[in-house]
């Protein structure tokens, strides 16, 4: 019987579209499930959602559930880890401490101080469960959905941590999302090849038909006015730079210092400083709901799957079945030669029955990759500073990080810093 941890489990939504998703695959559908959670009342709304989940489909599922890691993940075959270390809280702090220095952010998880912050709070207990995965599921495949997925996947190489992989459903929603742009009536009439990092993966290639389709996107990013289009900001990065890019305008617009610039007091259109925090609260009011109704009514309605890659790649791996997807793992090889090779990348992956193969990209448009390094130059070094508890590698990665260092001085920088992990290290002192 394959074992399925997911560490973190008390994301009762996230939680809910995983499961719902392996129940309906025939490789997973009788996997057992360990659900992990520090609180004790979210992973007993976890272990109650995942029940009344194979209510909904007919069938048991069966079911561990712990508040301790070692325990939770022992003898799984695979481990999903999506904790979100501080919640809510700690993420205002990662909004309120910035914006106290005339800094704007719209969801600050993945590059930027955000990113930063939460990597400097994350990585450690990251690497704790993947220390708990080597000792008591050697075997394991570790898919990390936690952000800063760069920075994280990087520090579980650093330390040595074997088969694990990033996973994100950024670059395919933007591939949907170009489709519409382009006006086709499915999305997979759109072919694509994409590369780069993270939330800064770069469309190299976009086709219909055979037909190269980004003249027809350059064409539309000519006609339109990208201060007043809801996706303006990466519009406006394709009309300088020549190539569209993935996640969305609301992310795109904190990696760069040319869109949330101090003193310009409004931000671009669609795109809404402290967007993350407005999102948790929908999740909030999510997972109330979801808490209610298992509560009131019983059994939740069984979802469509989803687009997610965890459960396909699961399915494909147990069943040796080919599968495509984007991946983030480390830069060897290179396998994005104008990248280092320390980087986490985003990369087309494959799986056969040989297990997990990323695909070489060769050289990103060498613009491209420089808007990558800017932001890899940053991940290296605060990957650097939490592995050798080195805060000078921290005050250098915030100083090189473009939206900080177009506004503050260093002081200022190492003032900010300063403050947000004072603030961190002290838990009680979060509003």
């Amino acid at each position: 019987m394959t074992k399925i941890a997911i560490v973190g489990a008390g994301s009762l939504v996230f939680t809910r579209t995983l499961v719902t998703d392996l129940i309906q695959q025939e490789a997973t559908a009788d996997a057992e499930v360990h659900l992990v959670d520090i609180d004790s009342q979210r992973l007993a709304d976890a272990t109650k959602a995942v029940e009344t989940i194979g209510a909904a489909a007919g069938r048991s599922i069966p079911v561990v559930a712990s508040t301790d890691c070692s325990e939770g993940v022992r003898g799984c075959d695979y481990v999903v880890n999506t904790i979100q270390v501080g919640g809510k809280h700690a993420t205002r702090v990662d909004f309120d401490l910035p914006e106290k220095y005339g800094v704007r952010q719209t969801i600050a998880d993945t590059h930027g101080i955000g990113g930063i912050s939460r990597a400097l709070r994350t990585i450690p207990p990251v690497l704790d469960i993947a220390r708990a995965v080597a000792e008591h599921a050697p075997d394991a495949y570790l898919l990390n959905y936690t952000n800063p997925m760069a920075m994280v996947v990087m520090a579980l190489t650093r330390i040595g941590a074997t088969r694990h992989v990033g996973l994100c459903h950024g670059t395919e929603n933007t591939a949907r999302e170009l489709a519409g742009y382009l006006g086709l009536g499915h999305p997979s009439e759109l072919s694509w090849r994409a590369a780069g990092i993270n939330h800064m993966t770069w469309f190299l290639d976009l086709s219909v038909a055979g037909k190269d389709a980004y003249p027809r996107l350059r064409q539309l990013a000519r006609s339109i006015d990208p201060s007043a289009h809801e996706d303006g900001v990466r519009f406006e990065l394709l009309r300088r730079f020549g190539y569209f890019v993935s996640e969305s305008s609301v992310h795109n617009a904190e990696y760069y210092p040319w869109f949330l610039r101090r003193g310009a007091g409004t931000e671009p259109h669609g795109v809404r400083v402290r967007e993350y925090l407005f999102r948790l609260d929908d999740l909030e009011r999510e997972f109330e709901y979801e808490r209610a109704t298992l509560a009131e009514t019983g059994p939740l309605q069984l979802k469509p799957q989803s687009n997610e890659y965890a459960p396909r790649l699961i399915a494909a791996l147990e069943s040796g079945a080919d599968y495509r997807f984007m991946a983030n793992v480390v830069n060897a090889g290179p396998l994005i030669s104008n990248l280092p090779d320390e980087a986490c990348v985003e990369v087309p992956c494959f799986v056969d029955g040989r297990g997990v193969t990323p695909g070489h990209v060769g050289r990103l448009p060498e613009q491209c990759a420089a808007l990558n390094r800017a932001q890899i130059n940053v991940q290296l070094l605060v990957v650097e500073g939490v592995l050798e508890h080195d805060r000078e590698a921290i005050y250098q990665a915030a100083f090189l990080d473009p939206l900080l260092s177009a506004q503050l001085t260093l002081d200022e920088i190492t003032s900010l810093v300063d403050e947000l992990i004072a603030t961190h290290e002290n838990p009680s002192a979060l509003p």
